[in-house]
């Protein structure tokens, strides 16, 4: 593991300020119940209803693409590129309704370690059934066909000239309208319906069949707040870049064929900044103020968000380009490390202060 000074010094001094948590005496309950609110109304539903809009657009880029049964890259670049963005702002939220009918592997079938991807679009296009486009058949198909990692390679794949067939740009079709439905169906599951999902979150108080209590809700943001650090660290740093400059390998990194794998990076982490502080009245970052002991803890957190996004806000929307770059390796693993560093402190002080057990979430051990 390599450290970076500056900001691992402040982060190992702030864990020996803190020491343990706060008495019990000393620290006021946080008001989950009213954290679980803003974090619903404020950040989950405008986040999924920008998603299905922007998979709207792409769907309907893709049918007008494909107009004369050839596809296009460029006239749906930027309706690719508006989606992924909006699927970064909510990639983290890894629980709930995302998690019914397989909707997030479907969006997203990746990390892809065994090219399964490639196998069943290959496989697809070579037995060219029109019956496995139509909605239903082709939602209960494979899940690697379903999403954004498919759909990269039908339109930024241009060492294989076999996606360029007027079936490919049918399967393209498919593939946006395939995922601006499921992106309704994230919408509609938290905000609409006898029992939305939003109303689960917000009625923990009374206990339910997801939620013992107002803490156990807050603590799936906060796991999910977590799990955007996790994804930048472990997965779209850590795989592509190895343990040093000779071991990196570009294309192990998200959305390398479109050249935006930073971009996501930056997406991701612009989303865990915004549930960390920016959730309308209340957010982690004021719990942690009104906590003794929380303020610092806050400073440092906030602090670490702020240089984590400029730091890749500096960077190309390429991995591949900034790992060219002078000293370009480098830049990114400080990235990684002291975006490693932070999660630890979610999972220390943070968790300790506002009592929230983090642990492990969903990604961990996948």
């Amino acid at each position: 593991m390599r450290f970076w000074r500056g900001p691992k010094t402040a982060a190992m001094i702030l864990l020996l300020v803190l020491g343990g948590p706060a008495s019990p005496a000393a620290a006021a309950t946080p008001d989950y119940a009213a954290l679980n609110a803003a974090v619903v109304d404020n950040y989950v539903i405008p986040r999924y209803a920008a998603f299905a809009e922007r998979t709207a657009v792409l769907e309907a880029s893709l049918r007008e693409a494909c107009a004369d049964d050839r596809l296009e890259t460029g006239e749906s670049a930027a309706a690719y590129n508006d989606a992924m963005d909006a699927w970064m702002a909510v990639q983290h939220l890894r629980f709930g309704p995302a998690l019914l009918l397989l909707r997030y592997d479907r969006i997203a079938f990746w990390p892809d370690k065994r090219g399964t991807v490639r196998r069943h679009l290959a496989q697809m296009l070579s037995e060219r059934d029109p019956k496995a486009l139509e909605p239903q058949t082709f939602a209960n198909g494979s899940v690697a066909v379903q999403g954004f990692p498919a759909l990269e390679r039908l339109l930024y794949d241009s060492e294989d000239a076999v996606w360029a067939t007027p079936f490919g740009c049918r399967l393209a079709m498919a593939i946006g309208r395939n995922l601006h439905g499921i992106a309704e169906g994230l919408l509609a599951d938290w905000r609409d319906g006898e029992t939305p999902y939003a109303q689960v979150v917000k009625s923990a108080a009374q206990g339910n069949a997801h939620y013992f209590d107002t803490k156990e809700a807050s603590l799936e943001f906060a796991k999910a707040l977590r799990g955007a650090l996790l994804l930048v660290e472990d997965y779209k740093l850590g795989r592509p870049l190895g343990d040093d400059a000779e071991s990196a390998r570009e294309k192990r990194a998200e959305s390398w064929r479109s050249a935006r794998s930073l971009r996501n990076v930056l997406g991701n982490l612009r989303a865990a900044r915004a549930l960390y502080r920016d959730t309308g009245g209340i957010s982690f970052s004021a719990l942690l103020q009104d906590q003794p002991k929380g303020a610092e803890l806050d400073r440092v957190i906030g602090a670490a968000l702020d240089r984590l996004v400029a730091a890749v806000e500096a960077q190309p929307d390429s991995l591949v380009a900034a790992l060219k770059a002078p000293d370009g390796w480098e830049k990114l693993d400080a990235v990684r490390v002291e975006t490693g560093q932070l999660m630890r402190l979610l999972s220390g002080p943070l968790s300790e202060v506002l009592d929230l057990p983090i642990g492990f979430n969903s990604y961990d051990g996948d």
